[in-house]
């Protein structure tokens, strides 16, 4: 009950976000053009400003149910530290390792979508492998977009994602591959409870 209300606030949250997106766009596009009158781009500033009004509540709302129970109060904040996830991607976290409780470190991955696949025929394998994309969309997306930062400040991802780029690999592959291993990160910590800590600061 709890991932599903986590979810549906999350939901809303994301539809709060694209609206708002598409009139900032809008409002950009009209703005330049001297034949808008100016009553209707002050009222896009108004749309504009009541769908960052609710975001920023539909946010609330997903963080106040997490914070109700003890217990996810504090995966939630042991998950935050975590260099490259914020609260947004912090809070889809939780509610998919809540809703799967008992899923393992390949279950999560697949869960999420970044199983590799390969497409074949009998014994003819026709391309290289790719990630199914089956899982959750809008998780696998945030944890894809988190490798800018993680690539630069998470340790582990940075490891991962240079080595790789060092191989050769397409910057594509590397961003996946680093997505993949902070989502594993984040499902090991929300398993023990314990607060990320950067290797680099244990050798200090």
């Amino acid at each position: 009950m709890l991932s599903e209300s986590m979810q549906a606030r999350l939901a809303c949250y994301r539809v709060a976000q694209k609206a708002r997106v598409a009139y900032q766009g809008l409002h950009e596009a009209l703005e330049n053009d001297p034949a808008t009158p100016r009553a209707l781009l002050e009222e896009l500033n108004t749309e504009i400003s009541e769908l960052k009004r609710k975001e920023k509540l539909y946010l609330v709302a997903a963080q106040r149910i997490v914070e109700e129970d003890e217990q996810m109060g504090r995966r939630l904040v042991a998950l935050l530290p975590i260099p490259g996830i914020g609260p947004i991607t912090a809070l889809t976290l939780l509610a998919i390792f809540r809703k799967y409780p008992n899923a393992n470190r390949s279950q999560i991955v697949a869960l999420v979508g970044f199983d590799p696949i390969q497409f074949q025929s009998g014994t003819s394998v026709h391309s290289k492998a790719r990630i199914s994309k089956r899982g959750n969309h809008e998780l696998r997306k945030r944890l894809y977009q988190a490798t800018l930062s993680a690539a630069r400040y998470n340790p582990s991802a940075r490891a991962l994602h240079r080595r790789l780029k060092e191989q050769g690999k397409p910057d594509r592959v590397a961003r996946v591959a680093a997505a993949r291993k902070l989502l594993l990160i984040a499902h090991a910590i929300y398993n023990s409870g314990e607060m990320f800590c950067d290797p680099n600061e244990k050798e200090g």
